[in-house]
């Protein structure tokens, strides 16, 4: 060892404590001594003789980090020496800090000496010193032994049964150091206990020793250790990784042992906030051992207990950091977001009832807290159980009502932010209620003297706008627009203006044509919003989402208004989009591919022009990456702690993420507003698009749901609206060779994803993109030609494994569980999902689809009798629509009328009934077997559902009035089927009556054929029985086109892209039924002049 060397290295090394010096010392350092082979030997030489602990302690941090590069050019006799003398140097250091970074060296040159069996004396020579009687000796040999395994040396693997069985004796060791850190060394054994096939002993004595590091847990909570404590919660979240071997059901005891820590008020907050994340973890991670031991119940109530804990109230109420509600640092905070994930990932069973059984309480108590709980519970609870939720709206508008009006401010405060999440799960379910809502929501504003208080109440002002519907709006549009003009000219801060002009801008969403009159003057005070767009530089963050979100929604104030009013601003707006996509800052980028994408939509195809200009920065935008990583600047002066892991140096970047999204989506809406000009474009799109599905962290469902919305808007704007496709396997292309090799693309990409894809929402998207395509494009979707089915045999099997809850997204190494009476909501969506695949396939397919029928047909009659409500109303929907796509060429329809009839007789569900009077109504319409023996039993059933959605729709819960008015059609859908069929075999004088009672439908308006037909050839038949039901019929006729007039109407005068399902309210689902309608109208005014007359929208019908 040179001396002269030694000396200056110990000496720059002192240096670098000296403020004057410690730059130059620094970079010395780096440049002179580190690049030099003798520096590691004189680092360990000063770490075991420098007097100095700080000099010792960066001495260790910094030999450790040359370890990878020197190590092995260390000279094999030095290495002798190094070893035996760190490894004693590492007991015998008197501070502690220095002993511990010692240790880290050992572990550092053991990685690389182990594998080679180059220190075997390492390791017995460590665990010796475990069994010490010296308390430093041994608290040191089990640190030394966390270090190493934290390395995940390969050859440590072979030890792993003897550490399992020494931890566990160390596990109740007197000392609390010892008892941690074999609890960290545990932690470090997971990987290689996970990783083999440990053997059956070693599995079942982790297992028990699950036990004794919750004791552990207990232990350095008792003594307020905040580090051990976030150390070992680390260890049971790791926990939850692991194979059911290695755990089992020692994860209740761990849900119940920490559920008692979240509970305890006793205990300090951090503790609390940490047991609480852990449930989060738990219930998200092992959802199936969860609801399997039924723990949803108990879990709701210590979430529910601790949400209603007394909070800051000053804070809530004045406190404007951004999205302050969802730091989530208090108890009560995390238990809210544990009730959103119970919500969502248990059934409504285990969660939501139990809750709703506490709520009564909860708004009546005298504790504002338990009102403030209740409400806030209420509002998470809409984004884990929507569907649950849209069934209670008459139940939860009365607690709104109540807590809008109560006297505590914060308990008000609640409720508004109750309303304005449900306003975004259930949109229009609850924005029915508007004339209960609005009032007091203004009253809360008007009265409103904290800034939050005033800033929520905006957002369910928001809310509920948003999802009114046309008419609604308008009563409201002249006092609210004068409203939300003076609260913008008075709003004291941006964020306050941000969360108006998103009012605003949901107004002009919900009125359409009628916000035209405040456009003008709305754009003059916006301007100044959105000078200098994409400059940013000196100003804060809500100054930035200001400016960004008014800049979208005066983009959504012209898809409202339409092009002519918008036409003098269109011009230099949609040139500060193109600026603004070129901005630094992401926030300003996405706010200029919004616009960009509602444009598309106002201008269609007179947007082309601006494409050679848009796409290629769209494209560049998606190609950002969505991680970066953030290395080391060298400076020495945290010296004390240990190096960063690389891992914790990549950050994910969110607002990539979402500008991406946005970006993707403004792509594909381009390519449908502009159609046959974005084919240029289609081959980079589609290349881009297609990298991002494979490779996006966070944008995958975009990118790929934009990529087939592009294959879409190719086709249509090749084959227009109205193209049919061939009924069958093609047995000759009938698609464009380029249109098809385009489809060919997006097919092997869906189809390949959903061989391998784990996560559940794109498993979800690939399968509603393959729905969508074979309705638009036809079998040519999946089956280029008859010669090659390989893509549609490869998503058959994708879809049975999902059918069976057998594909990868659905599992976990959980044992498989009997379904109970409810279905997780997401899971019943995704069930849905692959029905209407095979929907789809049966449709374009037609008699070729027999072979996949019989592949498929005993798993979804199978289910058809599942506990699951939402199962069996997916699955009887299913056959029914399958059977309606096949037509004749069913063979099964006996069965099937078998099943239907069942379910219509014994099943409880209204929806499941409806279903099957549909399924009923179309095999009777299209099978050759005369079924007319069976009318009378039928009818009666008929009739009996009729009743049974008559006295639904009294009530108040357990199904919705969609699903009641959908009953209805069904019912009477499947009567007049009935009756086309074999007219004789239905006696009129009964069932004409009991089905004009229920007529005009109020959905399913596809059923208005049979229903019409039926009418019209009663007339035609010249049955006198119609003809005294002729006041009655006209009736229905008026509302009938009274709707359609409405539709029209609305279709005109709304939001572009507003009313996306408006075709589905269409009355006559073909112009020839249309036709005949009206001239049985005509036919009837010659006859009953006076009562066409009375009904205003039928003079127009018979002029």
């Amino acid at each position: 060892m040179d001396p002269q060397y030694l000396a200056a290295l110990q000496e720059t090394l002192v240096q670098t404590f000296e403020p004057a010096t410690v730059k130059l010392a620094t970079a010395r350092l780096s440049k002179e001594f580190y690049t030099d082979d003798r520096a590691l030997p004189c680092l360990l030489h000063v770490l075991q003789t420098a007097e100095q602990d700080q000099v010792k302690q960066l001495a260790a941090v910094e030999a450790r980090k040359l370890v990878p590069v020197q190590w092995e050019k260390v000279d094999p006799a030095q290495k002798l020496q190094i070893r035996a003398g760190l490894l004693q140097n590492t007991f015998l250091q008197p501070q502690k800090l220095v002993r511990h970074s010692s240790a880290r060296v050992v572990a550092a040159i053991a990685e690389y000496d182990m594998d080679d069996g180059a220190w075997p004396e390492l390791l017995p020579a460590l665990v010796s010193a475990v069994q010490s009687s010296d308390s430093q000796t041994k608290e040191m040999a089990v640190y030394a032994l966390y270090t190493l395994l934290e390395t995940q040396s390969p050859a440590l693997a072979a030890h792993q049964d003897d550490f399992v069985a020494l931890f566990a004796q160390l596990l109740t060791d007197a000392s609390l150091e010892i008892r941690v850190n074999a609890v960290l060394c545990l932690d470090c054994l997971l990987q290689f206990l996970d990783e083999s096939d440990a053997n059956a002993a070693t599995a079942a004595q982790f297992k028990a020793l699950i036990s004794g590091m919750l004791d552990v847990l207990q232990a350095v909570i008792a003594a307020d250790d905040a580090d051990k404590t976030k150390a070992v919660f680390d260890v049971m979240n790791s926990l939850l990784f692991l194979d059911n071997k290695l755990v089992g059901e020692q994860i209740v005891r761990l849900i119940a042992s920490i559920a008692e820590i979240a509970a305890n008020t006793s205990l300090d907050e951090e503790y609390r906030c940490m047991a609480l994340q852990f449930l989060v973890s738990v219930v998200s991670l092992r959802k199936t051992k969860v609801s399997s031991n039924n723990l949803g119940p108990q879990l709701t109530v210590v979430a529910t207990q601790i949400a209603l804990e007394e909070i800051d109230v000053e804070d809530e109420l004045d406190n404007e950091d951004e999205e302050n509600e969802n730091e989530e640092n208090t108890p009560a905070a995390l238990a809210l977001r544990l009730m959103g994930v119970l919500l969502g990932e248990l059934p409504p069973s285990q969660v939501i009832a139990p809750f709703f059984d506490q709520l009564p309480g909860m708004v009546s108590s005298q504790n504002l807290f338990a009102r403030r709980a209740a409400l806030l519970i209420i509002g998470v609870a809409s984004a884990g159980a929507p569907d649950y939720l849209a069934t209670q709206v008459a139940k939860i508008v009365p607690l709104l009502v109540n807590g809008l009006q109560d006297p505590e401010v914060v308990v008000k405060v609640a409720a508004v932010r109750a309303v304005a999440q449900l306003s975004s799960e259930l949109q229009d379910n609850l924005a029915d209620y508007h004339e209960q809502l609005l009032p007091l929501i203004m009253a809360n504003i008007d009265s409103a003297a904290h800034v939050m208080a005033y800033k929520y109440a905006c957002y369910a002002l928001d809310g509920i706008i948003e999802f009114m519907g046309h008419d609604a709006i308008a009563q409201y549009m002249a006092p609210l627009m004068q409203k939300l003009f003076s609260m913008l000219l008075t709003a004291n801060s941006s964020s306050l203006k941000t969360a108006i002009v998103s009012a605003i801008g949901s107004t002009a969403f919900a009125g359409g044509k009628g916000f035209t009159p405040y456009f003008n003057e709305l754009i003059h005070v916006l301007e100044p919003f959105i000078s200098n767009a994409a400059q940013t530089e000196g100003m804060s963050e809500e100054d930035i989402e200001l400016r960004a979100l008014t800049f979208e929604n005066i983009s959504t104030m012209a898809r409202a208004v339409g092009s002519e009013p918008f036409a003098a601003y269109a011009k230099p707006l949609v040139e500060a989009a193109y600026s603004s996509i070129g901005a630094e800052h992401p926030r300003i980028r996405e706010s200029g591919f919004a616009f960009i994408l509602n444009m598309a939509k106002v201008y269609g195809a007179e947007f082309a022009g601006f494409l050679d200009e848009i796409v290629p920065q769209i494209l560049q935008c998606l190609e950002q990456e969505e991680f970066s990583f953030e290395g080391g600047d060298g400076d020495e002066e945290d010296f004390e702690a240990d190096e960063e892991d690389d891992d914790n140096k990549f950050k994910f970047n969110s607002g990539i993420t979402i500008e991406k999204e946005i970006a993707s989506v403004a792509l594909a809406e381009l390519a449908m507003g502009t159609g046959a000009a974005f084919a240029k474009f289609v081959e980079p799109a589609v290349k881009t698009l297609s990298e991002q599905v494979e490779v996006s962290y966070g944008m995958r469902e975009a990118a790929m749901n934009s990529l087939w919305k592009i294959v879409r808007a190719m086709f249509k704007a090749t084959y227009g609206d109205d193209f049919k496709a061939p009924k069958g396997v093609p047995q000759q292309p009938y698609v464009d060779a380029n249109l098809l090799q385009l489809i060919e693309l997006a097919r092997a990409l869906t189809v390949g994803n959903l061989e391998e894809e784990f996560e559940f929402n794109l498993v979800v998207c690939d399968l509603d993109n393959l729905t969508e395509a074979l309705h638009m494009c036809g079998a040519a979707a999946i089956v280029s030609l008859a010669a090659d089915t390989s893509f549609l045999e490869k998503l058959c099997v994708q879809l049975m494994s999902v059918l069976k809850k057998e594909h990868g997204c659905q599992l976990d190494d959980e044992e498989p569980v009997d379904e109970g009476e409810d279905t997780l909501e997401a899971e019943a969506m995704l069930f849905d999902s692959a029905l209407e695949v095979l929907i789809a396939l049966s449709d374009v397919l037609g008699p070729d689809f027999v072979k996949i029928l019989a592949s498929f047909k005993d798993v979804i009659i199978a289910s058809a009798a599942s506990k699951s409500s939402a199962k069996r109303v997916s699955s009887i929907g299913g056959l029914a629509e399958i059977s309606a796509g096949m037509k004749a060429s069913n063979p099964y329809m006996e069965e099937f009328l078998h099943v239907f009839s069942d379910r219509l007789a014994n099943d409880k569900s209204l929806e499941v009934k409806g279903n099957s009077a549909y399924g009923v109504g179309i095999i009777i319409e299209h099978s050759t077997t005369d079924f007319s023996a069976s009318y009378s039993q039928i009818l009666q059933t008929m009739f009996h559902l009729l009743s049974k959605s008559d006295e639904q729709a009294k009530m108040d819960d357990s199904e919705s009035k969609d699903v009641v008015k959908r009953s209805n059609a069904n019912a009477c859908g499947c009567v007049a089927r009935m009756a086309l069929k074999n007219a004789a075999a239905v006696p009129v004088e009964h069932v004409l009556p009991a089905l004009l009672s229920h007529l005009p439908l109020d959905a399913g308006f596809e059923e208005n054929t049979p229903i019409l037909t039926w009418i019209i050839k009663l007339y035609e038949s010249g049955d006198s029985l119609i003809e005294a039901q002729s006041e009655r019929v006209i009736k229905v006729f008026a509302d009938i086109f009274q709707k359609e007039a409405d539709r029209i109407k609305l279709a005109e005068e709304s939001t572009l892209g507003r009313e996306e399902n408006l075709h589905k309210n269409k009355q006559f689902p073909t112009k020839e039924l249309q036709e005949q309608v009206v001239t049985l109208v005509k036919h009837l005014n010659q006859k009953y002049p006076a009562a066409v007359a009375s009904h205003e929208i039928l003079k127009s019908v018979v002029a």
